[in-house]
């Protein structure tokens, strides 16, 4: 069953199961941040020990290695993923200030869930950084295919959902060696000032095999 709804501009929720993934047909960031990230979804298609998230139709997995993941749209622009599960466990917070030089710059809260979206300028490109509910995700397109990054990484992010009960055999105060992850997600890289280091490794790669399989859910463990 298929829903038209209008919101804004058009709004089309395609059925999947018993779930819908909202589509966004807007030029206007602020819009699919309030109509698609800042929503929580219940969808999900892959999982993974103590979490799980739904990956649009369109992208495609190139590799996962522990808590990272890459992934790469139609466009062949990569996605870089990371959820750090260690800052969630132990439910740390940190504040956003918004940047005044940036092409798009935003806080993004949603009662406990926190987080950010900015979108800088680099070299004739846009890169994006997004955290939103403890997961991170960078990418660099050009302007005409920024909307649909944006998109993607919202749809993304508003469908994380974490197992509690997992992640205390991973990171709970159970584990005494666990190497954390010396990547912050909650500073963006304009604070680092590495954008043009960072952006040198947003090179083309291109796998027809690693698509996602077309399919509405996967048997997923039980959240607690």
């Amino acid at each position: 069953m298929k829903k038209v709804i209008v919101l804004l501009l058009l709004v089309v929720t395609f059925a999947t199961g018993c779930s819908g993934i909202v589509s966004v047909k807007s030029d206007d960031i602020d819009t699919i941040v309030k109509e698609v990230l800042l929503k929580k979804s219940s969808l999900s298609n892959v999982a993974f020990e103590g979490y799980k998230y739904y990956v649009p139709r369109g992208l495609t997995f190139i590799n996962k290695e522990e808590f990272n993941a890459l992934l790469q749209d139609q466009y062949h622009n990569r996605y870089y993923l990371y959820v750090d599960v260690v800052s969630y466990y132990h439910q740390v917070e940190e504040s956003y200030k918004k940047n005044q030089d940036a092409y798009y710059s935003r806080q993004l809260k949603n009662g406990k869930d926190f987080g950010y979206l900015e979108i800088n300028e680099v070299n004739n490109k846009y890169f994006i950084e997004a955290m939103y509910h403890y997961v991170k995700i960078e990418a660099y397109v050009s302007k005409s295919q920024l909307v649909d990054a944006v998109a993607n990484i919202s749809h993304i992010l508003s469908s994380v959902q974490y197992n509690r009960s997992i992640l205390e055999t991973l990171v709970g105060d159970k584990v005494l060696n666990y190497q954390e992850e010396e990547f912050d997600i909650f500073k963006s890289k304009r604070k680092t000032g590495d954008f043009l280091d960072y952006v040198e490794e947003y090179g083309k790669y291109y796998d027809k095999d690693n698509e996602l399989p077309d399919q509405d859910r996967v048997e997923l463990e039980e959240e607690d």
